[in-house]
């Protein structure tokens, strides 16, 4: 098994459309409808066969996603989006794991940026 799809609740999807692909470089997947009141907008992350699936939050039922961007360097696409306009929470932080930096959307889903890091090896 792996995990294909991962939901995001937003308010707007236009805007939401434009913040994946304009500042985060997803592409737009195509739409599709699960049952007669729930569809969805698929974003691609980065040509693999995972999935974000943006959905209108209809009920403001403030459910929020905290998802983990695995990336080879944090501290370049940290700089990167934050030219683009993305606010971080604060500057990338070393942890056990390796090395993150935290942001949210506009509609209050978490994001992290992972360098994993092995501190062990020589």
């Amino acid at each position: 098994m792996k995990i294909k799809y991962i939901p995001v609740f937003v308010n707007d999807m236009e805007e939401a459309i434009g913040f994946f692909t304009g500042k985060l470089g997803f592409s737009l997947a195509g739409e599709t409808v699960l049952n007669d009141d729930a569809g969805y907008t698929a974003m691609q992350v980065n040509n693999t066969e995972t999935y974000l699936n943006l959905q209108l939050d209809k009920h403001n039922s403030g459910f929020k996603t905290r998802i983990i961007l695995n990336t080879d360097d944090c501290l370049k696409d940290y700089h990167d989006l934050k030219t683009k306009g993305i606010n971080f929470k604060e500057q990338p932080q070393y942890l056990t794991i390796g090395l993150s930096a935290e942001f949210n959307d506009n509609y209050g889903n978490q994001y992290v940026l992972l360098e994993e890091r092995n501190y062990n090896e020589l």
